[in-house]
């Protein structure tokens, strides 16, 4: 593979914090508050959407399903398309097809239109995952990579409590009938308005690099330094330049990249697994076992949103400050720990905010950790990879825990409970044998 002699890359990772890179976090973060938003506000409207359409139980359960099968063509198709053509392109291309697939959801007169949709948002959303990712690793300096990733991951439980909120509103002030048309309108329309921000971010000049176009990437660093006031580096570095195809990318990632793959997909599959899995736990299960009412569902929820938006913050700079491994490990840890509680039966809805501020701040370091381990030409495509295998679990760890709680409730926890122990012994291997990233370039990491 060809080598590229630059000094571009450490410029961009010595530039200071500036109004662009704050415009540049929101434009391109917007996608977690949007995916959290997608999944909360269709459960929260599918009974009245399930009525006005005539559903069956099981095609309204696929408006769930049809999110998350989108999600994972998307992942895989244009995860690989954004390390072709660009990130540009590409998360202009996602967020479009996610607002359409949202907005023109609220018009849906029949199932069969109404489930299509739901394939295209998802698509829209799994490409986004990928491609923005990848960008915000590239583009954001090496000592904020870490807090800056992080808070964007956190950025799902604010898109929770906003669709609680929203649905909350909707359902009290508007008929049934359109209130749930209404619920997909307000998203679709949000979607839209930011992309007309995103039509003005710049290319990612290290993908430029990956592919060997030095002038542009040349081109956007020096605009990007005038605004900042000067050149803040003269440093070198290679950067490996690559021409090859989805089969060449497939074999570099599970030949030379095949234990970082391991590991990604292993916090992919903790993240989601445990996430899913509790929020089907608590409506479906836990009423009955822990003596609380159904009406109390949204609220438990809501609580549990902010929690994790709490406590994703603080996890956010933790992995800056005290670095990704000890972050992590302690993170997963206390998520084990934490599950562990509910089995005694005490206070559930405190327990659960203690849960919540821990657990679902778990994606601020590992999510972190799972992308920046990949070089810039395959990076995107490594992380449709990972979240297609995070998805799938997420997809069926709900119902096989559900499942094993007719056996016992506790055998649902101690189910929760695994996927912590899978991400806490894979943070320890990785400890062990893994690169400490924090403040490191991608060009050292990778």
């Amino acid at each position: 593979m060809k080598l590229l002699q630059t000094d571009i890359t450490c410029r961009l990772d010595s530039l200071p914090w500036s109004r662009f890179h704050t415009t540049f976090s929101i434009a391109l973060g917007i996608t977690w508050v949007l995916d959290a938003f997608e999944i909360v506000i269709v459960s929260a409207i599918l009974r009245p959407m399930s009525i006005s359409l005539s559903f069956t139980p099981e095609q309204g359960s696929l408006m769930v399903s049809g999110f998350l099968f989108g999600a994972l063509l998307g992942s895989f198709l244009f995860g690989y398309l954004a390390d072709k053509y660009g990130r540009k392109k590409l998360f202009i291309l996602t967020l479009l097809l996610y607002s359409l697939g949202t907005f023109f959801t609220g018009f849906s007169n029949s199932f069969e239109l109404a489930f299509f949709l739901r394939v295209v948002a998802g698509a829209g959303i799994g490409g986004e995952f990928a491609a923005i990712h990848s960008a915000i690793d590239e583009f954001i300096p090496s000592r904020h990579r870490g807090k800056v990733d992080g808070l964007i991951s956190a950025l799902w439980n604010l898109g929770s409590v906003l669709a609680s909120l929203a649905a909350i509103a909707l359902l009290t002030l508007t008929e049934q009938e359109k209130a749930w048309r209404f619920a997909f309108l307000i998203g679709g329309i949000l979607a839209i308005l930011t992309l007309v921000v995103r039509v003005y971010v710049p290319e990612s000049p290290r993908w430029l690099l990956s592919k060997g176009q030095r002038e542009k990437a040349q081109k956007i660093v020096e605009e990007l330094e005038r605004k900042a006031g000067g050149r803040f580096s003269h440093k070198e570095c290679q950067v490996p330049v690559f021409q090859g195809s989805i089969v060449n990318a497939t074999g570099i990632i599970f030949s030379k990249y095949r234990w970082r793959f391991l590991f990604s997909a292993s916090m992919s599959i903790t993240i989601l697994s445990t996430y899913y899995s509790m929020i089907t736990l608590i409506p479906v299960v836990f009423p009955k076992v822990y003596g609380f009412n159904s009406e109390d569902v949204p609220q438990i929820l809501l609580w549990g949103s902010l929690g994790g938006l709490l406590g994703g913050t603080l996890v956010a700079f933790m992995s800056d400050i005290m670095g990704r491994k000890a972050t992590g490990l302690l993170v997963s840890l206390l998520s084990l720990l934490f599950t562990l509680s509910f089995i005694p039966g005490y206070s559930f809805k405190f327990l659960y905010l203690l849960y919540s501020f821990v657990a679902f701040s778990f994606a601020s370091v590992a999510y972190v950790s799972a992308m920046e381990i990949y070089p810039s030409y395959i990076r995107a495509y490594a992380i449709g990879l990972i979240s297609i295998v995070g998805r799938a679990f997420g997809f069926l760890s709900p119902y096989v825990l559900v499942s094993l709680s007719h056996i016992d409730y506790r055998y649902s926890l101690l189910g929760v409970a695994f996927f912590w122990l899978l991400g806490f012994l894979s943070f320890l291997l990785w400890s062990i044998k893994g690169v400490e990233a924090k403040g490191k370039s991608i060009e050292d990491i990778t």
